[in-house]
């Protein structure tokens, strides 16, 4: 089981201090007890991309923002939620099949950092410094904001138009976010278009996608680059993957015994093709950092007939990549039985020297025995002079 970091340590301990409520209770251990095959509706057999698809359907459905007062989505919504970031990921998942949840796999929801408090922000980035990776979630007041600029409605803030091709800089206040919107037309279609937000002072940072109720779409976080932090949304008219941060303090904290090549592609996920409607669409950027603002570069692209020989050879590479996944998947199944046959060797080698050890060591001391009895029978024998007896009083007489 995967040892929590201070900050988790330090966040559980401040969530206990208020009451959990009777619902809330009653939904871990429910959640705790339930099917994730059977919550998603997927077989377990069930490919990534179904699990994927089933979850967006559910969470569409039960998404709070949809169901406002009504606890049963909420808690529906939570379930499914959780269903899908164990099942989703290929560690959690083995270990689901194998073992079934646990505790660790049910802290999916991450930190909303606004609540964490100055001293929760200070651990948040030492330990985000030192590689430490550790979840953080979207405020409830970003995500109003979002729904009150796509119904229209009154909102203290305004969203910015970006035109193709020009880059607009900005900063925005830490689990602050600065909305944007694009216009997508039939000219988009053929070729498909990149949303790409960049930070040369490494903030780190999410870049939102919502839906036309303001409900979140699709959600990039910041990954390290050489010289930046970079988030981007590519929509192309093929199928592509998405691959996560690569963090090896993780896996190193979770399953050290395993090499990290069976890691590299874990977070790899395909997405199916997918183009923008013809019509305006809503994003923003989600300052993420733990104690400073972010600053960053926002730019709307549409690829055109000069990106496609680089896109064809994108798709190539990124199905070899999905290609190799699997026979990872296989190799590692491989490796691990390898590795317990050499463990059970090992154990096996420590078992024979010790006792092949010892036999050898009672040879040789039966064989001195032998060599002591042998002679034995061939020494002299101790003569024993009979004693004069003594008469008499004190041998006078």
């Amino acid at each position: 089981m995967p040892t929590l970091n201070p900050l988790q340590i330090y966040a559980r301990r401040r969530s206990r201090k208020a009451q959990m409520s009777p619902i809330a209770a009653q939904s871990s251990k429910e959640v705790a007890t339930e099917d994730y095959y059977e919550l998603l509706g997927v077989d377990k057999k069930a490919s990534e991309s179904e699990i994927k698809n089933a979850y967006r359907k559910l969470a569409l459905k039960y998404h709070p923002d949809r169901n406002a007062g009504d606890e049963h989505a909420q808690e529906m919504f939570k379930k499914v939620s959780i269903a899908y970031a164990v099942l989703s990921d290929p560690n959690k998942r083995r270990q689901y099949d194998v073992s079934g949840p646990s505790s660790s796999q049910l802290d999916f929801e991450g930190f909303d950092v606004s609540e964490l408090g100055g001293v929760g922000r200070v651990f948040g980035a030492l330990f985000s410094k030192l590689g430490v990776p550790i979840p953080t979630q979207i405020g409830p007041k970003v995500l109003a904001q979002a729904r009150h600029l796509s119904e229209g409605s009154q909102c203290e803030v305004t969203a910015k138009k970006l035109l193709p091709g020009q880059p607009v800089s900005s900063s925005i206040a830490k689990q602050e976010a600065s909305f944007y919107t694009v216009d997508i037309d039939e000219s988009h279609q053929k070729h498909g278009v990149a949303i790409v937000v960049s930070s040369a002072s490494m903030s780190k940072f999410k870049l939102v996608l919502f839906d036309k109720e303001g409900g979140v779409r699709m959600i990039q976080e910041s990954q390290k680059k050489k010289s930046c932090t970079q988030a981007d949304m590519y929509f192309v008219p093929f199928q592509k993957i998405n691959i996560g941060e690569f963090n090896p303090m993780k896996h190193h904290m979770e399953d050290k015994d395993t090499p990290l090549v069976f890691h590299y592609l874990d977070l790899l996920e395909t997405q199916t093709a997918q183009l923008l409607d013809s019509r305006t669409h809503l994003l923003c950027v989600y300052g993420d950092n733990w104690l400073n603002s972010v600053k960053y570069s926002i730019s709307f692209l549409p690829l055109g007939n000069d990106t496609m020989p680089f896109m064809s050879s994108i798709s190539e590479m990124e199905q070899l990549l999905v290609t190799r996944k699997n026979e990872l998947n296989t190799f590692q199944r491989e490796f691990e039985e390898a590795r317990r046959r050499f463990e059970a060797a090992v154990e096996r080698v420590k078992t024979e020297d010790k006792e092949v050890s010892e036999l050898i060591k009672h040879r040789e001391k039966a064989y001195e025995q032998v060599v002591e009895i042998s002679h034995g029978r061939y020494l002299p024998k101790q003569i024993v002079s009979p004693k004069k007896e003594r008469s008499g009083f004190f041998g006078l007489f």
